[in-house]
């Protein structure tokens, strides 16, 4: 069937489909013969140059900015062309879409802005250009995120020392007061935490569940990270909301290693939660119990040697 015998609607369709699947001369004839160019599914609200982006196709997306496309369409979730090809880390396409007027700012449903995007996927060419043209380093999203905390969420070590050059706040806090370094922690990337570390982020920073990140690596079993903050001289025997340290977190979720390198650093088997329980009472039988036998009867030997010597 020829384009022009299509409805206005079905035009609109195949043009998607063709701004999709990156069909430049199919896109071209299809706006010739009257498509509309800013036409936007019913499913979740693309229109053809957003679907173009999403799929990184710059050719298609010149096309359709040269024919009218507008440029701050978004799809149902609040998605622009410029979110997209920042996630997806088109170089070309996204400095298109700037040249021509793409909103650095604007913000999906979710409060996050183009720079978020590229830093939750840890694409930091992308961000580099984003930042030259003035994107806001620290701008937040609903939650109260930055950039910084999304690279740091999904553990991006290139992109977390792009945004720390140009200045990123590490003392920034959400609203469930994550810091960059909890979420590296929580996730595990050494290396990520050590470079937050060396840059100076506080050791000590808690969430509002009281946890720091040692609680955080510990509670996930993360030993290397663990151990990062040890020998960065972060502080044992810090307790979250309940009393919980992070031996007693480590021992509660069976993390055998975590254990055993809290207690080879000095961690008190014997400090208590809120409730008055210890790791011990907390741990399930097996390893990570017998280590903790072990070092509390340690405890008590060491404990019994003061007192001898402080009665003589």
């Amino acid at each position: 069937m020829a384009a022009a015998a299509l409805s206005r609607g079905d035009m609109g369709k195949a043009l998607w489909d063709a701004a999709g699947a990156g069909n430049t001369g199919e896109v071209t004839r299809l706006l010739e013969a009257g498509a509309p160019v800013n036409w936007a599914n019913r499913r979740d609200g693309q229109t053809p140059l957003v679907r173009a982006a999403q799929k990184g196709h710059a050719a298609s997306m010149r096309v359709l900015l040269d024919r009218g496309a507008d440029l701050k369409a978004k799809n149902k979730d609040g998605r622009t062309a410029l979110m997209w090809v920042a996630f997806s880390g088109k170089l070309h396409a996204t400095a298109l879409l700037l040249d021509r007027g793409a909103a650095l700012e604007a913000k999906d449903n979710d409060g996050r802005t183009a720079l978020m995007w590229a830093a939750f996927s840890g694409k930091a060419l992308i961000m580099a250009l984003l930042l030259d043209r003035g994107a806001a380093l620290e701008a937040k999203d609903k939650n109260d995120s930055t950039a910084l905390m999304w690279a740091a969420h999904h553990v991006k070590v290139e992109a977390l020392a792009l945004l720390l050059d140009r200045g990123a706040s590490l003392a920034c806090k959400n609203k469930n007061g994550w810091t960059a370094l909890l979420w590296a922690a929580w996730n595990g990337k050494v290396e990520a935490v050590a470079l937050l570390l060396d840059r100076g982020a506080d050791l000590d920073a808690k969430n509002n569940c009281g946890d720091t990140a040692l609680i955080l690596a510990a509670k996930q079993g993360n030993v290397d990270a663990v151990a990062s903050l040890l020998d960065h001289g972060v502080n044992l025997e810090v307790k979250d909301n309940n009393g919980w340290t992070a031996l007693i977190w480590a021992a509660r979720n069976c993390h055998v290693e975590a254990v055993a390198l809290l207690l080879d650093r000095g961690a008190d088997p014997e400090v208590r939660d809120n409730d008055g329980r210890s790791a011990l009472d907390l741990c399930r039988p097996g390893t990570c119990r017998s280590a903790l036998l072990g070092a509390e009867h340690l405890q008590r030997w060491r404990r019994r040697r003061l007192l001898v010597t402080w009665r003589h």
